[in-house]
């Protein structure tokens, strides 16, 4: 009774050992993974910054700041919070001469983009849930296809 537990246990534990996939198998299927780092701007906020292959900034990522009425709580996620990190991470002198700005609400998510001579900045919304920002920046070395 013991020896065909004992089996099938050693046979589900080599199987799922067969199973795990290596850096070298994703890379061979999907190609050259993304140079990408997560920081911890404020206490509850992350940006996640992907970088292009000379080492430089191609994409930040940040959540969308909320509108709170009333008392903030410590921990919350504002827009005022956001727009400081913006202008610490992308400062008005670094992102050039504002070319275009549009706003697109259709019933669903709310789209602003502001594109500047060097970075794009994109915020999406649904409802009043903030869903997240993107700077995008113009670098040659930048993979176009992933950032833009």
């Amino acid at each position: 009774m013991k020896l065909p537990l004992v089996t099938a246990f050693v046979l589900v534990a080599a199987s799922s050992a067969f199973a795990q996939m290596d850096a070298s198998t994703l890379r061979a299927k999907y190609g050259a993974p993304l140079d990408r780092e997560t920081f911890t701007v404020r206490p509850g906020i992350e940006m996640i910054v992907d970088y292009g292959p000379n080492k430089q900034v191609c994409l930040i990522r940040l959540p969308s700041g909320e509108d709170y009425g009333g008392t903030i709580p410590d921990d919350a996620i504002t827009k005022q919070r956001i727009d400081q990190v913006l202008d610490e991470v992308v400062p008005f002198s670094m992102r050039g001469k504002e070319v275009y700005r549009m706003l697109t609400a259709t019933g669903g998510p709310t789209v602003t983009i502001v594109i500047y001579e060097h970075v794009t900045i994109r915020e999406m919304k649904v409802g009043s849930e903030g869903k997240g920002i993107t700077v995008t920046f113009r670098d040659l070395e930048c993979p176009s296809g992933s950032y833009h």
